[in-house]
């Protein structure tokens, strides 16, 4: 069983090694006859966290190299506020609430027998129909065992992904700290790294976590550069807890979080820089991305939304608007930028569109292709979109304009200083306010407009009695979108369902199957 893992776990250590003789010098398809999709993913990063997004101190790296190289968006919003609810709407292409991705918990928690449905088509099913290969490492949040503490019934590979490296089934939980600044050691119960369904470590270490994450990229890369693939690149950064490997730290001017980012950004760079050397920059579509807005309530262990109002957990601005860039040689200008309204719901279409592939037709679908956006053949994309928070309908995107039905509360910067002079602790409130019923949501009626054009920090809003006819016309798409909207059933329940707790080893759940180990055991050392 041991070394059954074991193999499992690194034979893409092997394929590394071999990949400097089997490397194409360049592909023979041309770079619209079903290209590669690299998608990245960064956990709670603001919109204005990157130097290229106008960061006053954060360092320039390889995603900023990307935005010069590529196009970078202004207006790309995430389908929710939160982690689970994001991911699973991007990676179905269909609102959180059609998929049943609400409720009391927000999120999916560790002890649920929960996860994203099965009857819900992922990207990474759509493309296998198309004879894409696929494969993910990093975070996942969308849900773990079902029957028991290792069934893994919710894990990638049920959804699509033929090939899972090292993945973290749940977050990178501020309970995961090793460092000693929060609490005296990690949390086993929230602390996990997998490889595939497999748990090999508990409590996972950061130290080579990211070099681990890109080994995995790179393997999968040169084994699948001769046929068309979608790999996603989930990285547990720049969530709490801050960290990153002894390389970078002390690499930012910026403290833990810019480390981390800092860290981040060399996997992508990494990550590209394989494409390159197996010859498949023309052939490649790679986005970058955030899931949401950043954790500002976290001080200096969050990011930040620049100009934007609002954080993680609301549907102001700075909560929903993310960074966004992508890249494709030749297909798509260097340093353009692009002011279209896009939602990441929107890569399932575009990736069908890429691939040849079809929407479901017995399902309602809330994507819609960018690819004119990215070959620079049409300026305008969206016009309408729906925010979230659980199943309440908070506020409508309508163009410049953006309706405001609830709002949460939002610190502002002065604010924000006061509360982090006092420092943060983490058993102190992770959210200002989590619940996305009242009080926590704020009901406006009139609804609060603002004119996003002008004013992106949502700081005045317009005089409603002058824009009765943009009120009028949002009413009436708010009407069409729910005579359309069936709930699935809610997913995000507290359940203390204590005997789903993935363990390694019962009763201890203690364990760390060390790389040098590997190596001996399969004579490779």
């Amino acid at each position: 069983m041991r070394m059954t893992l074991l193999r499992s776990c690194y034979s893409a250590i092997v394929i590394i090694s071999c990949t400097g003789c089997c490397i194409m010098a360049d592909t023979v398809r041309e770079p619209l006859d079903r290209p590669n999709i690299l998608l990245f993913l960064a956990d709670d990063m603001g919109y204005g966290d990157l130097e290229s997004y106008g960061h006053p101190s954060q360092e320039s790296g390889p995603i900023d190299q990307m935005a010069r190289e590529g196009m970078k968006f202004s207006r790309w919003y995430s389908p929710d506020v939160l982690c689970s609810p994001s991911r699973g709407a991007m990676l179905t292409g269909r609102l959180p609430v059609r998929v049943g991705l609400y409720g009391p918990a927000r999120v999916f928690e560790m002890s649920t027998s929960y996860g994203l449905p099965k009857s819900e088509t992922t990207i990474a099913e759509m493309l296998k129909e198309q004879g894409y290969h696929t494969g993910m490492v990093g975070k996942w949040h969308q849900g773990i065992n079902e029957f028991s503490h290792n069934d893994g019934n919710h894990l990638p590979h049920h959804h699509g992904f033929d090939f899972v490296g090292h993945l973290i089934p749940f977050t990178n939980h501020w309970m995961c700290d090793e460092t000693k600044i929060y609490i005296d050691a990690p949390d086993r119960y929230y602390c996990l790294l997998y490889y595939n369904d497999t748990i090999i470590q508990q409590p996972l270490s950061h130290r080579n976590l990211t070099e681990r994450l890109v080994e995995d990229a790179k393997s999968f890369i040169f084994d699948h550069q001769d046929e068309p693939f979608f790999f996603y690149f989930s990285f547990p950064q720049v969530h709490t807890d801050m960290f990153s490997s002894p390389k970078f730290s002390g690499s930012s001017k910026r403290g833990r979080y810019g480390d981390s980012l800092n860290e981040m950004s060399w996997a992508v760079g990494e990550t590209l820089s394989a494409i390159k050397e197996a010859g498949l920059e023309r052939n490649t579509l790679a986005l970058f991305l955030s899931d949401h807005g950043p954790q500002t309530e976290v001080c200096n262990e969050g990011g930040s939304s620049g100009i934007l109002k609002g954080s993680k957990d609301s549907t102001w601005e700075g909560g929903i608007r993310v960074p966004a860039i992508a890249r494709w040689p030749d297909t798509i200008a260097q340093g353009s930028h692009s002011q279209a309204i896009i939602s990441s719901m929107d890569i399932f279409a575009t990736a069908a569109d890429l691939s040849g592939g079809k929407l479901p037709q017995d399902r309602i679908m809330d994507s819609s292709s960018f690819l004119p956006i990215l070959t620079g053949t049409s300026a305008e994309h969206r016009k309408v979109l729906f925010h979230y928070c659980s199943d309440r309908l908070m506020a409508v995107t309508y163009g410049v304009f953006k309706a405001h039905f609830y709002t949460k509360p939002a610190m502002n910067l002065e604010q924000l200083a006061t509360k982090c002079r006092k420092g943060w602790i983490p058993t102190g409130p992770y959210h200002l306010c989590f619940s996305c019923d009242p009080p926590c949501a704020v009901h406006h009626e009139p609804p609060l407009l603002y004119n996003i054009g002008v004013d992106p920090s949502e700081l005045s809003p317009l005089n409603t009695r002058k824009y009765l006819d943009v009120l009028s016309e949002v009413e009436r798409i708010v009407e069409e979108h729910q005579k359309t909207l069936v709930k699935g059933d809610s997913l995000f329940i507290r359940e203390r369902a204590l005997w789903l707790n993935p363990c390694c080893n019962p009763p201890y759940c203690m364990c760390n199957y060390d790389r040098t180990l590997y190596l001996k055991e399969l004579g490779l050392s």
